[in-house]
């Protein structure tokens, strides 16, 4: 912020509005105040917090929650099956026009427009789509209210020789997740226009409805294992954990979970936990995200990282269509921070991660 103001009214709506500002930071924040609500809900909470004094700390608090959940790289995969052989460079060299797509796709003027247009370039048996979009955030500063986004496609061809195309997106923010949704149905449609894909055949993503309850914990889980050479798991840090209304609690659980919705745990190795440690107790736990903690060492840089797993729709709306949700983040060692960024780091590791993810979600899916 250049100028020293506080939003207060309709400006401070406009930040607790955003999707990245949970029910929990506002109640939490209230509670600080002395406020306590029987709903927890935004309806409730927001409307009392804008008629409140919000202080400078507290601001800049609920600032840079939202800040650091949009900036985050979020990862999501489709496949999709090909009917005959493909040549990357050939089928995907054209302009696809996605700025006018954009303005299409919206009633009204789009809040965000894509900077310049996007060309793919071409590395081994990839095809790599990265853009930038310019966002109108009157948040983010009040002298210079744009804030800006990096989102990427990357399109690989399988090495099993099933002629599968896979896509990875790659986005910072609901807009660049709108965008590469965007991106997605062009691909789709480029296929089915040179019929190299069949006219009932779609994009195949891991959903939450794709395991049952237990299923979904051992998925979950799998990321547990050595799966990386580069990685040492050492606890599961953080679980939102949903207590499942059709299922009958076991019988010595019963008292205590009978009277609980959901639980939000935070430890160090809650994998030990009694409930989630005994699988018997699995058919009642819902789990909606996974935090997990390692110590790396990359090429010789060494530091901690978190790997989070998730179903974003299901925690904040219990859609059963939620898309599985990858994010890393990286605590790298004083000494090593000069050695590697962010992203190359985080270039070797994915690929270990979404080979896991696949092997595991084949071996768990419901059938």
């Amino acid at each position: 912020m250049n100028q020293e103001i506080l939003p207060q009214g309709d400006r401070i709506r406009q930040l607790l509005t955003k999707s990245n500002i949970t029910n929990a930071n506002i109640n939490n924040l209230l509670r600080e105040k002395g406020v306590f609500l029987g709903q927890n809900e935004k309806n409730n909470s927001v409307p009392i917090l804008m008629k409140t004094i919000v202080s400078p700390e507290e601001f800049i608090e609920l600032y840079q929650t939202q800040k650091s959940k949009e900036d985050t790289i979020k990862f999501r995969t489709a496949t999709i099956k090909c009917n005959k052989e493909i040549d990357l460079s050939e089928i995907f060299s054209e302009n696809m026009n996605l700025n006018q797509k954009i303005i299409d796709a919206h009633k009204y003027q789009p809040t965000f427009k894509l900077i310049g247009s996007p060309n793919p370039y071409f590395e081994n048996d990839k095809v790599i789509f990265e853009y930038k979009l310019e966002k109108d955030n009157v948040l983010e500063d009040w002298t210079n209210n744009k804030t800006y986004h990096t989102g990427e496609i990357i399109i690989t061809k399988s090495s099993d020789g099933n002629l599968e195309l896979s896509i990875e997106q790659n986005s910072t923010s609901k807009e660049t997740l709108f965008t590469n949704d965007l991106f997605i149905r062009e691909v789709k449609k480029i296929l089915s226009n040179q019929n190299l894909i069949s006219n009932n055949e779609d994009f195949i993503r891991i959903k939450f409805n794709d395991f049952i309850n237990e299923s979904r914990i051992q998925f979950l889980y799998s990321f547990t294992k050595n799966f990386c050479i580069y990685l040492d798991f050492l606890s599961i840090t953080d679980i939102d954990l949903i207590l499942d209304e059709n299922e009958e609690s076991h019988q010595d659980i019963k008292i205590f979970l009978d009277e609980i919705d959901s639980l939000k745990l935070n430890g160090k190795g809650l994998q030990n936990h009694l409930l989630l440690k005994n699988n018997k107790y699995h058919h009642k736990l819902i789990f909606a995200s996974i935090s997990l903690k390692y110590s790396f060492n990359i090429d010789g840089v060494k530091g901690f990282c978190t790997i989070v797993i998730s179903f974003p729709d299901y925690s904040s709306k219990k859609d059963i269509n939620s898309e599985l949700q990858i994010s890393i983040n990286f605590n790298v060692n004083r000494e090593h921070k000069k050695d590697a960024t962010e992203t190359h780091l985080r270039k070797k590791l994915y690929p270990f991660v979404e080979k896991n993810k696949m092997k595991s979600y084949k071996e768990y899916k419901t059938e």
